[in-house]
């Protein structure tokens, strides 16, 4: 498995800072020290300045997009896609990246399945456990659905939604019941997190060849119990886990 180098992902000139971060300082997922380098670069560019602005302006920047007419029509289970102006189509695929545009990313899972009971796994209660996962594909990421078709090399990265503070690790049962780790890679890894939504986990990983139906299983334990130590119980279950800790599944349908 090997990450995707995200600082390759940009347009304008090449000193100027990846999408992927403007993302990230657009969400104010960047610390202090992180965002400062990006912000200087903001201010002095009038390329990065105009992306920065589109990120800001949201569905409002899109003359003749009404959003709330929009959301409304999908709400009502239409059958068939809605005929977005090309120009829509066009600003998405180039500007518009799940992590800060969730809105969107929830559109798009719902014209994907043009039906009002599905329920998509990004659709939960506030304060539940969640486990988020994106998919590289051009020059950005969109958010994959549970269920959904993936291929071998795919480049997968994480983020997650936690109720209480604890330790995380996300587990894979591939379809004859083998369990390994999805996340993290890299020993000495950073895997306790206070509460919060949208907490990415480092890196990125590849999808290896073998074909088949896998399930990622995102899993969280209490602080008094410690970092997740979990045996598989089969393709079809979720991991034994510790008293406790609680999981939650995201299914990836593998393609020879």
């Amino acid at each position: 498995m090997s990450p995707p180098d995200f600082s390759k992902l940009r347009q304008g000139r090449p000193e100027c800072p990846s999408d992927f971060t403007l993302d990230r300082l657009h969400a104010g997922e960047l610390s202090r020290e992180e965002a400062q380098e990006p912000e200087r670069h903001v201010a002095g560019c009038a390329d990065c300045g105009a992306r920065m602005a589109e990120r800001r302006a949201g569905f409002d920047g899109l003359p003749g997009v009404d959003p709330r007419v929009m959301l409304g029509r999908i709400r009502t289970g239409l059958d068939r896609p809605l005929p977005l102006p090309q120009r829509l189509l066009g600003w998405l695929r180039r500007h518009v990246a799940p992590l800060t545009m969730v809105a969107t990313a929830a559109v798009a899972l719902l014209l994907v399945t043009g039906q009002e009971n599905v329920q998509p796994p990004m659709t939960r209660a506030k304060g539940s456990l969640a486990l988020h996962v994106f998919r590289l594909v051009g020059d950005h990421a969109e958010e994959a659905v549970s269920g959904g078709t993936f291929a071998p090399g795919d480049r997968l990265r994480f983020t997650v939604d936690l109720p209480s503070e604890g330790f995380v690790t996300v587990l894979g049962v591939e379809s004859s019941g083998a369990l390994y780790t999805a996340w993290p890679l890299e020993p000495g890894t950073q895997t306790r997190f206070g509460e919060d939504k949208g907490i990415p986990l480092s890196g990125a990983v590849s999808l290896d060849e073998q074909p088949g139906r896998e399930t990622l299983h995102l899993v969280h334990c209490p602080i008094e119990v410690g970092p997740p130590r979990c045996t598989s119980a089969g393709a079809k279950a979720a991991p034994v886990c510790p008293a406790g800790c609680v999981t939650t599944p995201f299914i990836l349908v593998k393609g020879p």
